[in-house]
């Protein structure tokens, strides 16, 4: 099994050839291979497009559902690296929520979300990205670090109520939080 796992990973990690990286993908679910990592260096080859990507992601969420939250992750994080082009950032607010639903408790999706806020242009993504984080936040545990972020970006979008708003959250929200 391991001179399999280290043929597929170099599979992953060096092959420019869809067919290949598919042939290995396949042979790895054949041999239920549930680790995340390996999959994440096949997510991460360049040779994908972005519906490649999805598709190996959501066949991955279905065949290993304990790796959900960091396989939404990562796939946010690859099409991140993208969003000069508008259905990649889709990809990556995708993602990041998808996360946020498979791990309500964590703060780290929506942080990442706050991230994609385009500071320039005005979007309706920044709408979207705004909504997400502002109805997922009551089932955060560590709300003020989302409320901080939220300060921040409302202070560079020059909106100072909104700015404070959230300051004033941020530190209320730090009396309850665990330490």
């Amino acid at each position: 099994m391991d001179e399999s796992i280290k043929r597929i990973e170099f599979v992953f990690r060096n092959s420019i050839s869809q067919d290949e990286l598919f042939d290995a993908f396949r042979e790895a679910i054949i041999l239920k291979i549930n680790d995340a990592t390996l999959y994440k260096i096949l997510l991460a080859n360049p040779a994908l497009n972005k519906d490649e990507i999805k598709l190996y992601t959501e066949k991955l969420l279905k065949e290993i559902p304990g790796s959900t939250y960091q396989l939404c992750m990562w796939t946010a994080k690859v099409f991140e690296n993208h969003v000069e082009d508008y259905e990649q950032l889709e990809h990556a607010i995708l993602y990041y929520t998808k996360a946020c639903y498979h791990n309500p408790g964590s703060h780290e999706p929506y942080l990442d979300l706050i991230k994609l806020y385009n500071l320039d242009i005005e979007l309706p993504s920044n709408k979207k990205i705004l909504q997400i984080v502002e109805s997922g936040t009551s089932s955060v545990i560590y709300k003020s670090k989302i409320y901080f972020a939220l300060s921040d970006l409302f202070k560079k979008i020059n909106d100072l109520n909104g700015a404070s708003k959230y300051l004033a959250l941020a530190n209320k929200a730090l009396e309850t939080e665990p330490d």
